[in-house]
């Protein structure tokens, strides 16, 4: 009996529920939930730099549930929260890419897909390692807020972002390579590479110099590393001063080995000719591998190892360099202990270069053999 009672009682203050509310002064009933926005749609080039238009269902209920406008009164502020939303891509916001144009009557927002110091590392994430193109699952949401529900879950609905625009990347391919096709031809036809040393018959030849095809070397890696972040990334600030280093360490290398080479004057001029003019003709070698290795290691006493350590150290962080590039899409930072393993290993180099130029001078005193004055000429 009482249970009967009290299952009329209930009955009864749920029929009048709506009347008790209407009676209090500023009370209103509770309303329904307001339907959960999904991502139906994007128009444009999932690409850094570009503007897109994602397409929200439910946008404007969501958005009026959360204390915003109606869709007529909705203006770019901070009290709007369609406003405050950003794209996520594989689950990452990407902080501070608020919408450009909200149309909550149509569910619509406009985002411009651009690298901000707050998301630098996000962007770095989803561009890393280096494609084409990525297939990324896309939404938007507010941020540090789980994102809307969206079609692009499933691995056959996934947004592809495009990492590498090709026809930028067949720009900069096409720079490089017409630089680094004249620069092989100059080193292959001129001394760009050469070093002129002193031969045991008293004549003037070339040969290769380490300093200069390491500079060479920087020079066509780095430049062409700052293309590629460029191209991927739009940031022309990729240089650090630990790259400035590892180059300027390079530069110093070329420059401490021409003051040694200054220092023996046999190589700075040629000696007399019986006939007049200079004993030194430059004719393009036949360039091998074989002989560009043989040169770079050896002086004239045979292979160096001041020359292969040299080599080695710069051949290893070329490699490592290239590796972070592919990987951060950055410039690595190398720490002081390799900045200075590659300062010793050069100095040690030049420290090298003084004994030589010391023979070489030797070798320009002695007397040069004038029965045949065409054994003094290079050929």
């Amino acid at each position: 009996m009482k249970t009967t009672l009290m299952r009329w009682v209930v009955f009864a203050l749920a029929l009048l529920s709506p009347v008790v509310w209407a009676q209090v002064p500023g009370a209103e009933a509770p309303s329904p939930a307001a339907p959960a926005p999904h991502v139906r749609a994007f128009v444009g080039e999932l690409e850094l730099g570009h503007i897109i238009e994602v397409q929200v269902e439910h946008l404007a209920e969501w958005n009026l549930a959360l204390g915003g406008p109606p869709a007529a009164k909705a203006g770019p502020s901070s009290v709007h929260p369609a406003w405050q939303l950003v794209p996520y891509l594989d689950g990452r916001a990407l902080t501070g890419v608020t919408p450009l144009a909200v149309d909550l009557g149509q569910g619509r927002l406009q985002f411009h897909l651009a690298i901000h110091p707050q998301n630098r590392d996000t962007w770095t994430h989803l561009l890393s390692p280096l494609v084409f193109e990525r297939a990324v699952q896309f939404s938007v949401g507010l941020e540090q807020v789980d994102p809307f529900p969206t079609d692009f879950t499933l691995a056959s609905r996934r947004a592809m972002l495009t990492v590498i625009n090709r026809s930028w990347l067949l720009t900069a391919v096409l720079i490089v390579t017409a630089l680094s096709v004249a620069f092989c031809g100059l080193a292959m036809h001129t001394t760009v590479l050469m070093e002129r040393y002193k031969t045991e018959n008293g004549a003037l030849s070339h040969r290769f110099s380490l300093a200069k095809v390491q500079l060479a070397l920087w020079f066509f890696v780095i430049f062409s590393a700052f293309l590629l972040i460029w191209l991927v990334t739009g940031n022309i600030d990729s240089l650090n001063s630990s790259i400035l280093s590892t180059l300027s360490i390079s530069a110093g290398t070329a420059l401490g080995d021409t003051f040694v080479k200054a220092s023996g004057a046999s190589t700075a001029t040629s000696a007399a000719n019986p006939r007049g003019g200079s004993t030194e003709i430059f004719l393009a070698p036949r360039w091998t591998a074989r002989r560009f290795m043989r040169e770079l290691l050896s002086d004239d006493e045979g292979c160096s190892i001041a020359r292969f350590q040299m080599l080695a150290w710069t051949v290893a962080l070329v490699i490592v360099f290239l590796a972070d590039v592919f990987d951060d899409l950055q410039m690595p930072v190398f720490g002081p202990e390799l900045l200075y393993l590659l300062g010793l290993s050069t100095g040690t180099y030049v420290a090298h270069r003084v004994p030589e130029m010391q023979r070489d001078r030797q070798r320009a005193s002695a007397p040069v053999p004038t029965s045949n004055p065409a054994t003094t000429q290079t050929v």
